[in-house]
């Protein structure tokens, strides 16, 4: 069949990739970088530049740039202050390290990355390829149901995670496909392992095109591979997008990973000398420190200065509390209008971000509840590395628990934990110049039992989707004939409480086509003598749902022997289910068949969306298959 896919967006960045946390460019204010003229003496290393987060087995994080040529990784050390566009075609030139990395000292832009044709919306679903790998040689890795549950339909699954951290800003909508068995590699080249799955996964009929971040997952067991998460690095509007997962797929890698995509940098803590908090010279780094956030390493809500970071917590939900006085601040968990977060100016020029932390929810559950204390610059700031302090129980401040800045000027204290909010006292000293207290947005945060700070927040944390989509064929309608040739359109209707990921169409029990955004149609030129038999498949972020059966007659004569030509034979149910509960059965295994390779739709069942037996219905004929060239995506 042939197929004429809907035209593509142009993927860009927002800005240009930042070299360390110390060195981060604001998100909206990216560097300019030099374009060179290409007159470097030298021919030099080339490849499209990009920066990858490793999480180390050891417990480490490296930060390292690559040129990459192929399947080639070629490591690159950049000089400070030299900055490069994220996915630029770049020459590099320079003397290697003792570790081989080239150290680069110059370079030239051979052809920038692509730049957005329009604004982009900042919040639209995280569409995502989760690809699973296994080995040829000794198989492992996790079942494709496994990866299901742990991505989109399981209680804590990533995608029920940022739902309720986003407070249902962000949607991960996605498929989960595999296990497909490839060559183990010699070497830890996570571009080879991503190339080999991508081929396969095209082979399987499907287009990366479709997925705006791709996740592998592959087994243990590859030489040189000391890091069990690995990411690129992004930013929130523009995420970079690939992930690698050595083995691990729990809840902090998966999570983490993803978060490194849209360029959230780990959250630390600080490891101190009994009795001391924070200080520079005596304290010690702690690279993955926070042991509630998934950028650190624990599960529970993100931090408020990621959440600031992401643009989850905006406006008043943030409040400087620049006077003396008591402020509100109400649990992180819930969506809310009012303050969840009070930030406080260090002696050392950055800010105290006090937030509250409640045991509700699917992620903070387990927490006793309290006030937790980070250090930070601005929220803005491109990836911010927000510490967490050892204050309280276990970094959870109760009431009465109270902190001074170790170079004087503020002291905060937990007034009272009312279960609903805490009320913060803030106390300075003479050498701090006091102001009226307002929102990170310049705007006036309101009082509200005689503190400052709104607590206008929902009920309930975010839920996680529950209710399964719906989707009517509008048109032709059951019954309908048409003469042999006609043109027509196939209309689908959908309906979802959170938004609908992509409607598959179904020709006689055998999925077609798939469309990821109105207007859900395809169009159909010339159709053959035959009858045939259309469904729809609608799928949001967790669930999907079947169409009812459409049947229609092209130039079928009652005092004629029926075509069967295209004949479902055994009728009714264009997805193939049992004829019980009207669900589809399971999928059978994926034998790699694929009736076009320019479908773009699933025609091998290794996705786990548990709808492409034929079911009662017969396979689609030989004769339908050369005809399919009738039906198309409407552009």
């Amino acid at each position: 069949m042939r197929i004429t896919s809907p035209p593509k967006s142009i993927i860009g960045i927002a800005g240009f990739v930042a070299l360390a946390t110390a060195c981060q460019p604001p998100e909206n204010e990216p560097v300019e970088t030099e374009v060179r003229d290409g007159d470097l003496a030298l021919p030099g290393t080339v490849g499209r530049f990009e920066t990858r987060a490793m999480t180390m087995h050891d417990g480490t994080a490296r930060i390292v740039h690559y040129l990459i040529e192929g399947v080639e990784e070629h490591e690159v050390v950049l000089a400070d202050g030299m900055e490069i566009p994220r996915d630029a075609v770049v020459r590099a030139q320079g003397e290697r390290n003792d570790d081989g990395a080239l150290v680069v000292e110059d370079f030239e832009v051979l052809e920038l990355p692509p730049q957005p044709l329009i604004e982009p919306e900042p919040y639209a679903p995280r569409r995502i390829a989760t690809i699973l790998l296994t080995w040829e040689d000794t198989g492992g890795g996790i079942s494709n149901a496994a990866g299901e549950q742990d991505m989109y339909t399981g209680e804590k699954s990533t995608n029920v995670f940022y739902g309720e951290n986003s407070y249902g800003r962000e949607t991960m909508s996605g498929r989960v496909f595999g296990p497909y068995a490839i060559p183990r590699p010699a070497g830890c080249s996570a571009t080879a392992i991503a190339q080999a799955a991508q081929q396969i996964f095209t082979e399987r009929g499907h287009r990366l095109d479709d997925w705006r971040q791709i996740m592998y997952y592959f087994p243990p067991g590859v030489s040189g591979c000391g890091w069990s998460g690995l990411a690129s690095v992004g930013s929130v509007e523009f995420p970079a997008r690939d992930s690698w997962y050595n083995g691990s797929f729990g809840c902090v890698v998966r999570n983490q990973e993803l978060g490194h995509n849209y360029g959230m940098g780990h959250s630390h803590a600080y490891n101190c000398p009994d009795g001391v908090v924070l200080d520079a010279e005596a304290c010690s780094h702690v690279e993955y420190g926070d042991p509630y956030d998934p950028m650190g390493g624990g599960c529970g809500h993100i931090n408020a200065v990621q959440k600031g970071f992401m643009g989850w917590l905006e406006g008043c939900n943030f409040v400087d509390g620049t006077q003396d006085g008591t402020y509100n601040i109400a649990p992180l968990e819930l969506p809310c209008n009012g303050t969840q977060a009070l930030r406080v100016p260090t002696g050392d020029g950055r800010y105290y971000y006090l937030e509250y932390r409640q045991p509700i929810g699917e992620f903070d559950i387990s927490l006793s509840g309290g006030v937790i204390a980070h250090v930070a610059g601005e929220i803005n700031s491109f990836g911010p590395s927000p510490y967490i302090l050892d204050l309280g129980l276990g970094g959870l401040m109760q009431e009465g628990d109270s902190f001074t800045d170790p170079a004087g000027g503020v002291t905060f204290t937990v007034a009272e934990d009312l279960g609903t909010h805490a009320v913060i006292q803030v106390e300075y000293d003479e050498s701090f110049t006091q102001s009226a207290p307002t929102c990170i947005d310049g705007s006036e945060p309101g009082m509200e039992n005689g503190a400052v700070g709104s607590l206008e927040c929902a009920a309930e944390p975010y839920p996680g989707d529950s209710e399964p989509p719906t989707v009517t064929i509008t048109a032709p309608l059951d019954g309908d004939s048409f003469d042999p040739g006609a043109d027509f359109l196939i209309t689908a209707e959908p309906q979802d409480d959170r938004g609908i990921m992509e409607l598959e169409l179904y020709i006689n029990g055998e999925p077609q086509f798939k469309l990821y955004e109105p207007p859900w149609e395809w169009e159909v030129t010339g159709i053959p003598e035959g009858t045939y038999e259309f469904g729809v498949v609608a799928r949001d972020s967790r669930f999907w749902a079947p169409s009812q059966a459409v049947t229609i007659d092209v130039g079928i004569q009652d005092d004629e022997p029926e075509d069967t030509a295209g004949d479902s034979s055994g009728g009714g149910d264009p997805m193939g289910t049992d004829g019980d509960d009207g669900q589809p059965e399971p999928e059978p295994e994926d034998d790699g068949a694929d009736t076009d390779g320019d479908s773009g739709g699933d025609a091998s069942a290794d996705d786990g969306g548990g709808c492409r037996t034929g079911g009662s219905g017969a396979p689609m004929s030989a004769l339908l298959l050369l005809a399919l060239g009738w039906v198309r995506r409407r552009r």
